[in-house]
Order: structure tokens, then sequence, then C-alpha cells
């Protein structure tokens, strides 16, 4: 059974005359409701200190589909980072591609549409993209430039009668260059997508725009630095007055970016890090054209919680011996959760091994403070050669800068820097 919470809705009911009854009943049989299914973030691949998670992935996707199913959305939306690298192994693409035809085909009425995000590569998602289009199913990479100028004709999709969705990929300010330095070249960037859907008179019915962008104003609670991925920060004010709503990815946490439920993150559905300590959950989205959006947020059970154990920080000792304690069969990934005065032992991960022999649980990482400075530290020294080599450089330096108690706000500039790097080399490495 999944978790429903109404995040919004149209207000109480009223009793209306006889007159602004039938005007507004014929009013909502003129201009059908469009009813969406959001998601984006799968980060499928992803692999937790060198734990595979195909297998989490795949239980999300049999609730997905049960959601789909029983909501009947006349389209899903997945808004960017398909995959949790740009280079996905064998196995995460062909599950993602196996299990995308098996819903389509579960639910043909439902259009599906992904977009890719900076974690995937463009190039490689619009390989295959006239191939998914012969199936029904759109999935798109970029946005194509004719003459210079861009051409949105590609990402421009109709939903019957329902209304026109607007699917832009990850793009970075670099990408979206225009002449006119005197307005932000993101906000020309999108009113140019808004311009090309009302020249094809597509603007009378409910308009969708996807897009996979860091929005101020954001709960970033989960990702260690606002900046991650290299993605600039555009305001709210970006996307034009046109869109009846504006579907995000990239931020983990589900959130409206305003009051009206217009500017949307729909989050991940399965957990990434131990610090998202948040419900993971899919939208349901139902939209009237000039009316606010009503969002129903559907939690996604996970095969696996994260957990940094215990709940609060004690000795290292301690902490070893309620690990030992832990109950055989539960199933989750743990995180221990130390701080004391002194080092960690030299076996610090031999023992917390240990701890765990006979159990379902899966030992990660210590969080290790000491109670000096109550600093922070995911000690690279205590980590042994296998588990470095499952890092990232972001993750590496990240946690070099915390073991020597540099503050985020002073390590964040060659953090981007560096996820700046990571991206170039990505991009030539995928053409």
């Amino acid at each position: 059974m999944h978790n429903l919470k109404k995040i919004s809705n149209f207000g109480a009911c009223e009793i209306i005359p006889k007159k602004a009854f039938c005007k507004h009943m014929f009013a909502n049989f003129r201009i059908r409701p469009m009813k969406l299914l959001h998601t984006s973030d799968w980060h499928i691949g992803h692999q937790l200190y060198g734990y595979d998670r195909l297998e989490e992935h795949r239980h999300f996707f049999d609730q997905l589909t049960e959601i789909a199913k029983t909501h009947r959305p006349d389209a899903m939306l997945v808004c960017g980072d398909i995959f949790d690298v740009s280079s996905p192994s064998a196995s995460a693409s062909r599950l993602f591609t196996d299990y995308i035809l098996e819903l389509h085909a579960t639910v043909p009425d439902m259009l599906i549409v992904i977009t890719s995000g900076n974690h995937d590569s463009a190039s490689r998602t619009d390989i295959n993209r006239n191939l998914w289009k012969s199936a029904g199913i759109h999935v798109i990479g970029s946005v194509k430039k004719v003459n210079g100028k861009f051409d949105f004709s590609d990402n421009i999709i109709r939903v019957g009668d329902k209304g026109t969705i607007v699917a832009v990929p990850y793009v970075n300010k670099a990408f979206m260059s225009f002449d006119d330095k005197s307005t932000p070249q993101e906000k020309q960037f999108f009113t140019q997508a808004a311009q090309q859907m009302s020249d094809n008179s597509l603007c009378s019915t409910t308009a969708v725009l996807m897009a996979h962008l860091t929005v101020d104003g954001f709960d970033g609670k989960g990702h260690k630095f606002g900046s991650i991925g290299n993605l600039d920060f555009v305001g709210k004010d970006t996307f034009p007055s046109i869109f009846d709503y504006v579907a995000l990815g990239h931020i983990h946490r589900p959130q409206n970016l305003d009051k009206e439920g217009r500017i949307r993150y729909s989050g991940t559905p399965v957990a990434i890090s131990f610090d998202e300590e948040f419900p993971h959950t899919v939208s349901i989205v139902e939209i009237n054209k000039g009316s606010m959006p009503d969002v129903t947020e559907i939690e996604i059970n996970q095969k696996r919680d994260l957990i940094t154990f215990p709940s609060e920080p004690t000795s290292f000792k301690k902490a070893i011996k309620s690990l030992s304690k832990l109950n055989t069969d539960e199933n989750c990934y743990i995180r221990l959760n130390v701080a004391q005065e002194t080092d960690l032992p030299s076996d610090c991960e031999e023992q917390a091994t240990n701890a765990i022999t006979g159990k379902k649980c899966r030992y990660c990482t210590i969080k290790y403070q000491r109670i000096s400075d109550r600093t922070p530290v995911d000690s690279l020294s205590v980590l042994t050669a296998e588990e470095f080599l499952q890092l990232n450089p972001l993750e590496i330096a990240q946690r070099f800068f915390t073991s020597k108690g540099v503050s985020s706000d002073s390590s964040e500039r060659y953090l981007s820097l560096l996820s700046e790097l990571e991206n170039e080399l990505k991009c030539k490495e995928s053409l």
C-alpha cells in the first residue's frame, strides 16, 4: 500500500447557483484536466560504497507500474538523471530499456517523456531517440540548433487534446547563448521555447515545461553543496507564465518552489545518500489551464533503508556493540554514527564488518566526529582500497575538505570547479 499525501487542492466545496454551475460544467467539459506522473533522478546503476542497487530499482519500478495502473495519468515525465553515470553499465542500460518497454505495454495510453540530466550523456541519450519514438516513447537528450538558432520542434510534445509538454533536458548556461546580454541567458532560452509553442498555436490548452535545473529557493537537504553537478542557479522568474506547471529534476527532496505549486521538484524515488532523511516520492499532478495544480505525493517504499546508526553519535566501542546486537533480519545500509575524543582504531573497518556477520544489513562507512570540535569526518583513512576506488573525485574532495575542518562555504568554489572539470571530461569521453 502506497502512502498518499495531498499537498494542494482547489479549495473547499461551496453552493453554486444553477446558471453558474452549468457554465462551470461546460467549461470543464471543453477543457479537460491533464494528469501527470512526475518523477526524476532515478540514478539507475548507482552503487553505494560498492554495493550494487539494481535490485532496489527493480523494487521501485514494480511500485511505479502499480501507481501508473491505478492513477492512469495522461503522461509520465522523467525529468533527468536517468542513470547515475554518463556511461552506465550494460545491466543498468538493459534494466532501463526493458522496464520502459514493459511499462508502455502495461499502460499503453500513458505517454512517456524522458529527458537527460547532468548525470546523463546527452549524445548517448539521443542515439536511440528515433527508435524510442517509433515505439511511441519520447527519450530526449538535447535541444538542436538550426543555423545557430534553437529549434524546439523535437522537444514539443502533444498530449492528445489535453495539452502540450515542452521537454527540455539539462543544458548549461554556456549552451544557452544569445547576443542580448541585458537579459539572463536562461530566461531568453525558455522564453524562446514558449514562443515556439505559441507560434504553433499550442498555448490554448494546458502547457507543461520539463527542466533539469537548480532553481533559487530550493531546500537542498541531502545534497553536499548547492551547485552540485555544475548546474547554475536560476530564478523562479526564468519560466514564462504561459506554463501551467514546471516539472523539475535535479534536487532530491520533493518540494514546491512557489505557494501555487506551479514550480516543483518531484525528488528522487530511491535514496541516494545517508543524508536524504526525508520520504522519497513520485507526484501525481492534475492541471487545468490557468488553475493551481493539484498535487498528490506517493511515497515509495524502499527495499533497503539507509540508516545512520545509532541515531545519536556515541563512542566507536559502544557503536560496534550496538551494531552486533542489531536484528539479524534488519535489511538496510548502515553508516556508523561515532563521536569520541580519540582517533578511530586502525582496524575499525574490520571490526564493523565482523559485527554484522550473519546479518542482512550492509555496512557502508563511519560518520566520525571529534568531540573536541564536532567536525564531521567521513575519513578517507578508514577506507579500504576497494572502497576508495568506488568514490568519484567530488566525493574524495568533499571528504578531504571535511576531514580538514574546512567549512562547506569555503570549499564550495573548489568543488564547483572540480565538478565543471569532471563534466567536461565526461563530455569529451562520450563524443
